[in-house]
């Protein structure tokens, strides 16, 4: 194992520290992408609601393409941290060339797409305002820009993190975002690009990651691989490995949003006043989501690596810490969003019935939090072990379960607060359904611990030319 490698092994060694500075560099970069979103969010809101509001349902559409960056993101993860700790170094730069690969492909032709048809696109939320339609599709022209950029330093983060080194993606996702955060003013209000500054903003940001990340893995002094290529032959039998592992992440994050647009659909029959205040209610619970959600990628790599070596006690070791942890966590984020609910709201919104849905939203959606980031952990578990579709499943039936929910409870008295209440009891049925599902399956894993030969080098060099 070369110097670099066992730097950042997570098969030994004191499991709450190397965990701790695994997930600490990936949650702190979620946490600015918030920032950032809640910066830019801020940035429009000067513009008035109706910018805030065609932002936010653009974003759906973006949500979209992220959902399909985590097929690549999260195959390439899998297969770089499962082989690293087999002792494969080989397979694992493999994974992480051929996931490379298909997403700088696939976000070529996604990008073309959305350009192409973004009128219709937006057609779908039958919005009330003209103008507002008109900015979402001015916005949605020179965003989609940014998508092969996101496609391909997303996986170069993602090999990263599989190998072990978080560190280094948050500099550089550090970096990128800070230029974004100094760019949208300057080009949103001193160069009068209005909403067109914002979406330019966000190109050059991922531009530059990209950029950065690329020069990372091929040039800067600990890179995870030797030799990197980033245009290589590409491997069927990586590629449909990749799939395999990210399909179903990837397919329940795009049924999610695509049920999660019927629900906006549903919002904006209330007014371009409630889709703001939804939009606003989601970027501050973002906070939660976000830092969950990179504890919960940080947890995938270090089960992954641990599972490679088939290190059963580690795992529940590992598992225990993450519970207990990311409880804490949710007992916060419960209090910070239930008790600052309107203080948070106003920041970005000034109509008070705007202030009092976004507020009403918030408080709602508090109460599902300390089993959501408890269902992080759950997740974490089953993605690291490969086992994808456990999470996924439970993910699709709660938004399914969502849409029906939204749409009843809409049409009673409660009106919009039907929404929100609907949308806080999906989360709650997903969470349980997964956090069950990991309990019984946890029951599988072997008592004892197997030792793991590392293969010879030229068994490893072989699998290097694949």
């Amino acid at each position: 194992m070369s110097n670099t490698a066992a730097k950042y092994n997570l098969t030994e060694g004191p499991i709450f520290n190397k965990l701790l500075k695994l997930s600490l560099p990936i949650m702190a970069t979620s946490l600015m992408q918030t920032a950032h979103s809640l910066t830019n969010m801020f940035w429009l809101s000067w513009l008035g609601e109706g910018y805030v509001a065609a932002a936010g349902l653009v974003g759906q559409f973006l949500w979209i393409s992220f959902s399909i960056i985590i097929l690549f993101q999260m195959g390439a993860e899998i297969g770089v941290s499962q082989n690293m700790g087999k002792g494969d170094p080989g397979a694992a730069k493999s994974f992480a060339q051929n996931g490379f690969m298909l997403s700088m492909l696939t976000g070529g032709v996604i990008t073309a797409l959305f350009i192409i048809f973004r009128v219709y696109m937006l057609r779908f939320f039958n919005i009330e305002s003209e103008y507002v339609a008109f900015i979402a599709q001015k916005y949605l022209a020179i965003v989609a820009l940014s998508i092969p950029f996101n496609f391909g330093h997303f996986v170069l983060t993602g090999v990263y993190g599989g190998f072990g080194n978080t560190k280094l993606p948050f500099y550089i996702n550090s970096a990128a975002l800070l230029l974004n955060i100094i760019l949208a003013p300057i080009l949103i209000f001193a160069l009068d690009m209005g909403i067109s500054g914002a979406a330019l903003s966000m190109v050059i940001a991922a531009a530059f990651n990209f950029t950065l990340k690329i020069w990372a893995m091929t040039k800067y002094k600990s890179r995870p691989f030797e030799k990197y290529k980033v245009l290589v032959k590409m491997s069927w039998l990586r590629i449909r490995q990749i799939l395999l592992w990210g399909a179903p992440i990837s397919g329940e994050r795009i049924i999610f949003t695509l049920l999660f647009m019927i629900v906006s659909r549903l919002i904006t029959s209330f007014g371009d006043s409630a889709v703001a205040s939804h939009q606003v209610g989601m970027q501050i619970e973002a906070l939660s989501f976000m830092i969950g959600s990179g504890f919960s990628s940080a947890l995938t790599a270090f089960i992954g690596q641990n599972y490679g070596a088939q290190k059963w006690g580690r795992i529940r070791a590992t598992l225990k810490m993450s519970f207990i942890f990311m409880g804490i966590f949710g007992v916060a984020v419960t209090a910070f969003l239930f008790f600052l609910a309107e203080p948070l709201v106003s920041i970005f919104l000034t109509n008070p019935l705007s202030i009092q849905n976004a507020a009403d939203y918030l408080r709602i959606i508090a109460l599902a939090q300390l089993l959501f980031c408890m269902e992080g952990v759950a997740s974490g578990a089953f993605r690291g072990r490969g086992l994808t579709a456990y999470p996924s499943i439970a993910g699709i039936c709660a938004n399914l379960v969502r849409v029906v929910l939204c749409y009843a409870l809409a049409a009673t008295a409660l009106g919009l607060t039907g929404v929100w209440w609907g949308i806080a009891a999906a989360m709650t049925v997903r969470s349980v359904t997964l956090l069950v599902s990991h309990s019984i399956n946890m029951r599988k894993l072997p008592k004892e611990d197997c030792a793991i030969v590392p293969r010879r080098r030229e068994m490893i060099e072989t699998s290097g030319k694949e």
